[in-house]
């Protein structure tokens, strides 16, 4: 990699696992649709988004959404899971057998899902890894505050813990749990989160982005 000029790579994370070399530049993706509807983080809903199989992790976050029912504080809200996949099945099993039924919803996708971003208050991610995690960037640019693991790569770049969203270490089902409780409880909290949440189009707009690579080539073509 010494010979480049420049390498680039997408988080900081990704970054360190090069080593101490000089010639690392981090420039994320862009998101391509930066919404034009907003959520008042009023609803009584949690939204998640992906392909149903083992990266996105849609069994773990049925597993936490057990545990959130399981305190009888919550009633009013659901789950809505967008996506299809070769998991569905087994996904709508784990639902049934817990008795999720009335709460827990997995949809097709949708070519609209900035309106259904608009009707929800939260997005939680429970994935495995990540290249770069753009549904994070698209719900935040609608004002939806993210819960999400610590997974690789992408939510220590995005995520600012208890200012935009909650980050939960890798695999804890409890912990995951307990950060949608504690939005779900606090509509006040929502609204903070969700106000910081929206300053990701600072960084993460085409424009911003495009801004970043144009910066990088006239560096090197001045050199």
């Amino acid at each position: 990699m010494r010979r480049f000029d420049r390498f680039v790579v997408l988080t900081h994370e990704d970054c360190g696992y090069w080593g101490a070399l000089n010639n690392i530049e981090v420039i994320p993706n862009a998101a391509l649709h930066i919404a034009e509807k907003r959520s008042d983080v009023s609803a009584q809903r949690v939204i998640a988004v992906g392909r149903l199989d083992y990266q996105k992790g849609f069994d773990r976050l049925i597993q936490a959404w057990e545990l959130v029912r399981q305190t009888n504080k919550y009633g009013g809200w659901r789950l809505d899971i967008f996506g299809q996949g070769e998991w569905q099945d087994m996904l709508q099993r784990m639902i049934d057998r817990a008795g999720l039924q009335e709460t827990a919803h997995i949809n097709r996708p949708t070519t609209s899902i900035g309106d259904e971003y608009a009707r929800s208050s939260m997005l939680v991610m429970s994935s495995h890894y990540e290249g770069f995690p753009m549904v994070m960037i698209e719900a935040m640019a609608c004002g939806l505050p993210v819960v999400s693991f610590d997974y690789k790569c992408g939510p220590k770049d995005i995520i600012n813990h208890g200012v935009n969203g909650l980050l939960v270490t890798d695999g804890d089902i409890e912990g995951l749990a307990a950060a949608m409780t504690r939005l779900m409880s606090d509509v006040a909290y929502r609204r903070k989160l969700s106000a910081n949440a929206r300053k990701v189009t600072d960084t993460y707009s085409e424009e911003a982005v495009m801004a970043r690579w144009l910066n990088l080539f006239t560096s090197l073509t001045e050199k």
